[in-house]
This record gives C-alpha cells, sequence and structure tokens, in this order.
C-alpha cells in the first residue's frame, strides 16, 4: 500500500495528529525523521497543520553541528519553522544512576516539549517505527517488565507521563502528547521512501555504539533472531499491537478499582486493606506499582522486588493486619494499619493523628502541637460540688489531673520497656501491648504522644489509655483538664 495512505490512515486510526493542529517534528537529520517530516509535509495542506520542526544537539559528536545546520537548511528549504538548541547530556549523565542513554532521552523530550509549550502545540511527532518497537520490546523483556512495559511504544502517549527525573526545570508539559506516526513502517520501508523522494538523509554513527544497549540488541542479538524468523519484525509487532490491546482493557479495569479503594494524601497513598486482599496478584501489584508512581512521578524503576516483598507478607499471614515498616523504593515504606495498606514516605507524619518526634514540656497551664492539626491543652477547671466534670463530659480526649500535680508535665515519644498501670485493671501493662489492644497501626506507634508526670510516670496514652494517676479526688473541687484537640481544616 502507498506510504502516504498508510501514514494517514494510521493517524486516522489513533487520532493521531487532529486538524488545523500546530504539530512540533521531532528531526535529527537521520532517515527517520526526514522521511516523518518530508510525509507530513505532503499531508500538511488537506489537514491544515502547520509543521514546526525541532533539532537537538546532544553535544556528544563533532559532527552534530553540521547535521543542526542541515536541518535547519532543509526546514528554509521546504519553509518549515524549525528550533535548534544545544543539551550538555553528559553533564546529566554524571548524575547517579543515568546512563547517557537515558540522558539523551530525557533531554530530547523535554526539550521537544518547551518548543511544544512556546509555540502552543498539543502535538509531537517523532519518527519512531516498527524496528524501534522491535527493540523497545526487547529491552523490556531483558531488563524485566510487566505488560505495561512489553506492549511496547503507543501509537501516542501524553508528555506529562513521561519521567524525566534528570532534569530540574519542573516541566510538567499538561495537554502535550508525544505521537509516534511512522509504527506501522519498517526500517527498510522509511529508507525506500527515502530513496524514492531523493532525500539525503545524515547519518548518526554512535548508531553504531554496540556499547549501548539498544545497538547492541540492534546489530547483534536482532539479527540472530531473524535468522530463526525472518518476519521477526512483523510478528513482534503484532504482538505489541496485541497487548497494546488487553493492556488498555487492564488500564480501565485496575482505574475503577483505584477509584474504589485508594485515597490520596499529601505523603501518602491508602489502599483499603481488606478490599486489597480481595484482589488477584496481577491486580495488587498494579496498584502498588500505581501507588508508588503517584508518590514518586519522577521515578522510572520500579523493580520486582519493590512490589514482592508486601505481596509475600500479605500473602504468608492472610490474617495479618498490622506491620511495617516494608522498605520499597525512593524513600518510600508501605504499612499494614488495620483497615488500611499505607504507601507513604518514610518521615511521614499522619495528620489523622496526635503525633510527636521529640520531647516537649507542657506547663501546666499551656499547650503543645502533636504535628499539624493537633494539640495537647492543660488548664484549671473548677465545679460545683457533684458536678465533677468527668461525670458530665466523659471523652477519650479529655482527662484530670489533681490540682496539686506538680508540673510542669512532659510529652513524648515512646521509649524501649515504658510500662503504665491503666485505669481500672489493677496491673501494670506494656505501652507496646497497650497499643495493640488499642490498634493503633505501627506506623504511628514510634511517634505517638505519651503524657508523662515530672516523676517519671506515664499519665495518659494520649487519646487511648489513660493511667490510674489520671484521676482527681471525688470531693476535689478543681482539677487540670488535659485536652486533645484537632483545629478545623
Amino acid at each position: 500500500m502507498n506510504f502516504l495512505v498508510t501514514l494517514r490512515q494510521f493517524i486516522r486510526r489513533h487520532d493521531l495528529i487532529p486538524d488545523n493542529a500546530r504539530v512540533i517534528v521531532g528531526v535529527s537529520g537521520g532517515p527517520d525523521s526526514l522521511a516523518l517530516l518530508h510525509a507530513l509535509r505532503q499531508l500538511a495542506p488537506q489537514h491544515g497543520w502547520q509543521l514546526h520542526c525541532a533539532a537537538l544537539n546532544h553535544g556528544l559528536r563533532p559532527e552534530a553541528e553540521a547535521e543542526a545546520h542541515f536541518v535547519a537548511e532543509l526546514a528554509a528549504a521546504w519553509d518549515v519553522g524549525c528550533t535548534i538548541e544545544r543539551a550538555d547530556v553528559r553533564a546529566m549523565a554524571a548524575q547517579p544512576g543515568v546512563s547517557l542513554e537515558e540522558a539523551a532521552r530525557q533531554a530530547r523530550y523535554a526539550f521537544l516539549g518547551r518548543v511544544a509549550q512556546r509555540l502552543g502545540a498539543p502535538v509531537i511527532a517523532v519518527g519512531h517505527h516498527a524496528d524501534d518497537q522491535v527493540e523497545t520490546l526487547l529491552m523490556h523483556l531483558l531488563r524485566g517488565s510487566g505488560l505495561a512495559g512489553l506492549r511496547g511504544m503507543p501509537p501516542a502517549v501524553a508528555l506529562a507521563r513521561l519521567r524525566l527525573p534528570s532534569l530540574s526545570h519542573g516541566e510538567r508539559f499538561e495537554g502535550i502528547r508525544l505521537a509516534r506516526p511512522l509504527l506501522p513502517f519498517t526500517r527498510d520501508e522509511i529508507l525506500d521512501y527515502c530513496r524514492a523522494h531523493d532525500l539525503t538523509p545524515r547519518w548518526d554513527v554512535s548508531n553504531l555504539d554496540q556499547t549501548f544497549f539498544r545497538n547492541r540488541l540492534r546489530h547483534d542479538v536482532i539479527p540472530r533472531l531473524k535468522e530463526i524468523n525472518p518476519n521477526l519484525t512483523r510478528v513482534i509487532s503484532h504482538t505489541a499491537w496485541a497487548l497494546q490491546g488487553d493492556y488498555e482493557s487492564l488500564d480501565a479495569h485496575r482505574r475503577a478499582l483505584w477509584a474504589a479503594i485508594v485515597r490520596v494524601e499529601p505523603g501518602r497513598v491508602r489502599l483499603r486493606l481488606q478490599a486489597f486482599r480481595g484482589l488477584l496478584p496481577g491486580d495488587q501489584r498494579a496498584l502498588l506499582r500505581r501507588a508508588i508512581a503517584v508518590l514518586r512521578p519522577r521515578h522510572r524503576n520500579i523493580s520486582w522486588e519493590h512490589t514482592e516483598r508486601v505481596l509475600d507478607v500479605l500473602a504468608a499471614d492472610p490474617q495479618r493486619a498490622s506491620g511495617g515498616p516494608y522498605t520499597l523504593t525512593a524513600g518510600l515504606t508501605a504499612w499494614l494499619s488495620y483497615d488500611w495498606l499505607d504507601v507513604q514516605e518514610a518521615d511521614f507524619i499522619s495528620p489523622d493523628v496526635p503525633q510527636i518526634r521529640q520531647a516537649q514540656p507542657l506547663p501546666l497551664p499551656g499547650e503543645v502541637a502533636l504535628g499539624p492539626v493537633w494539640r495537647l491543652r492543660a488548664r484549671m477547671v473548677r465545679w460545683k460540688p457533684g458536678a465533677a466534670p468527668w461525670r458530665q463530659q466523659p471523652s477519650p480526649n479529655i482527662i484530670w489531673l489533681p490540682a496539686d500535680a506538680p508540673g510542669p508535665l512532659l510529652v513524648r515519644p515512646r521509649q524501649p520497656g515504658d510500662r503504665m498501670r491503666p485505669l481500672g485493671l489493677g496491673a501494670v501493662k506494656r505501652i507496646k501491648d497497650l497499643m495493640n489492644e488499642r490498634r493503633i497501626p505501627r506506623s504511628q506507634r514510634a511517634n505517638w504522644p505519651l503524657l508523662v508526670s515530672r516523676d517519671g510516670e506515664i499519665v495518659w496514652l494520649v487519646g487511648r489509655r489513660v493511667s490510674e494517676l489520671a484521676q482527681a479526688a471525688p470531693d476535689a473541687g478543681r482539677a487540670w483538664e488535659i485536652t486533645l484537640t484537632k483545629s478545623e481544616a
């Protein structure tokens, strides 16, 4: 079938480029991008497209400057707008965990995104083709991947969904799509198109450098696989299309699960534990990965181990409701918190409950902050005979101490071996056991506040269990009232 006919059908089928749109075309001067720019230019008058080519000099090869000039001259000859920039990719690759390949990729997409933003273009078109699809799918397979990676490159993706962690500019690129109109074509078909239209591409010699993973696949592994199946490119391309369809169905299903059982908060993603336990492992794994991605949108490599340690804990003890921390990745941890499975920052402090990191005095009278919204306040209250406030206002968030209790009191996190004598129990219990009984999630226990007398006795497991020390004489007419309060958001 005619190249332009196939291209137009593919663009229409996948709604890649709307009519009358401004389109940024990523052009390097190689055969793929050259054919893309030429072909889109042929179709542009029928669709009202306004093309603008963009070329990034990665600063890695001496000939890159000449290639950038070639693109600029070509754009001028074809009456197409052009933007050219240079990036210091080697400096980006000097960051920990960033390869030269990855740095070049991130720099290129960020550059294209900035050009699209500046010109108000909703679409960026790049020259990825069927052979690139084969390489991408095999790279993901060899590195380890789920369905999202094995589907290869979709025809279009929101640029904001690409993670560019090496960049410090903070671009989000909302409303811009990256389109791949050449995915139906093989490399040979693109070269045939260039020859048919007397296009003379520039050749990037770094594509021969087999120190790069993709180049080793291209020049060594894939030719050997084609000895087994000469139709490898078509076969794997069809596999990618099939997996993309499966992924779309699963993704819709998992988005519905996410909406039903997940609550996203600043610094934390909460999954309803009972509902999560009832899911198939594949759905559990996908939701955990998405929770990590929500908290770390720029983190690209969420490995198998990052989710499996949590799933292993759940599988090993189906009744377990409290536990952690389970280390995930990039400073995130998971906790079993009774009704919830929490994925959160390692130093997360929940606004839902009172928390304290270091000991603070509580003057009598006075107050102490217990996190961003909670307060512990002490004041003297008086009452008429027989009208003691604990008879009228029973609350787990209020206690009363004798009026002659020496101050200041101390509010602190728990310490190893902490014990107290709960009111009405007649025995000493470990704070650890009381926290278990009161279903305080493990993630909150280390910083849960304890109210301690000047003599070092624990008076109150704040908001949960009071000591027998926290009672005024029945005939007293006044007492220190200690109240746990939460300010309105």
